[in-house]
């Protein structure tokens, strides 16, 4: 069960073990783009490709899809990116219902786990899989594995590499139920953290922050949704940034742009942030070269 990219990985990893995939579970075929036509999620692509049935109930809670999953007779059910299941839905197999969340549980439980760890300046995080419970993300513990969030990673590219890890470690999960191996370890629930969905207010920039506080929000929301300032009447997405070693000047003006030989500095609250890659409002991404020179970029001009 699952639906975005994040999810392909781990059905490729099932196709290719040993276990027999009996169907693919993932949302409704959704309008999308300017002309709104019906797109299907990455996960059924990839699984008509591979030539699995797929089930896209409307709701989980109906009795069709209740009885269309019971006829697949799984012995498990493997979920990643999805929905919340329902009890009787979760309970229905032999061997339960799992999931793999990509954060150290019981830390960032929730919707959005890997931006929030990019955003409070986490030094790692990681992959749970667990045992899926009435709660969300409150399941007892089955196999957890940390990895570093390097000082430039973003989100896109934290996804990657959770999304191939929750690969790995769901067929090892597997492997451990099948073998009785595993000894389920029931979280912390003190030690516990929020991970909810990002909100528009949060993606804008506040340039009296620190640089370091602003480079992890950029980060964070890159490539989506994006964190966001304002020049010169535009909205404009900052996508790369990093850390200025270079020291201001007794006149602080946060958002002051200083153009120099090596790119484009702004001005935080206490220090300078390197900004990399842009996209203003209605125009393609581009390096901050040629933000400069295209619009006429020059020091002493500032970002609101």
């Amino acid at each position: 069960m699952g639906t975005p990219d994040f999810a392909v990985p781990s059905l490729i990893a099932f196709h290719s073990s040993h276990h027999q995939i009996v169907a693919v579970v993932t949302q409704p075929d959704r309008p999308s783009g300017r002309g709104l036509k019906l797109r299907s999620p990455e996960i059924k692509i990839k699984a008509i490709e591979l030539g699995y049935p797929v089930l896209q109930p409307e709701s989980l809670k109906s009795d069709e899809f209740y009885s269309q999953l019971r006829d697949c007779y799984p012995d498990i059910l493997v979920v990643l990116a999805f929905r919340i299941l329902p009890e009787r839905i979760f309970s229905m197999p032999e061997f339960g219902s799992i999931n793999a969340h990509a954060s150290l549980l019981p830390k960032y439980r929730g919707a959005a786990p890997i931006h929030r760890a990019i955003i409070n300046g986490e030094k790692y995080t990681g992959v749970t899989t667990f045992q899926i419970a009435k709660n969300i993300d409150t399941g007892s513990i089955l196999m957890q594995e940390k990895i570093p969030i390097l000082q430039n990673d973003t989100t896109g590219l934290m996804w990657d590499k959770l999304a191939n890890l929750s690969a790995s470690m769901l067929i090892k999960t597997v492997e451990g139920i099948s073998n009785h191996s595993l000894n389920p370890l029931i979280q912390d629930h003190s030690m516990a953290s929020p991970a909810p969905k990002i909100k528009k207010d949060e993606t804008k920039i506040n340039w009296q922050d620190s640089a370091e506080s602003i480079h992890n929000q950029i980060r964070a929301f890159s490539p989506f949704p994006g964190a966001f300032t304002n020049y010169h009447g535009k909205r404009i997405k900052l996508f790369s940034s990093s850390v200025s070693s270079e020291e201001l000047t007794n006149d602080i003006t946060p958002g002051n742009i200083v153009i120099s030989n090596d790119g484009l500095k702004v001005q935080c609250n206490t220090d300078m942030i390197n900004i990399d890659e842009v996209q203003i409002e209605g125009k393609r991404r581009m390096y901050v070269k040629d933000f400069i020179s295209g619009y006429g970029i020059s020091s002493g001009k500032k970002f609101e």
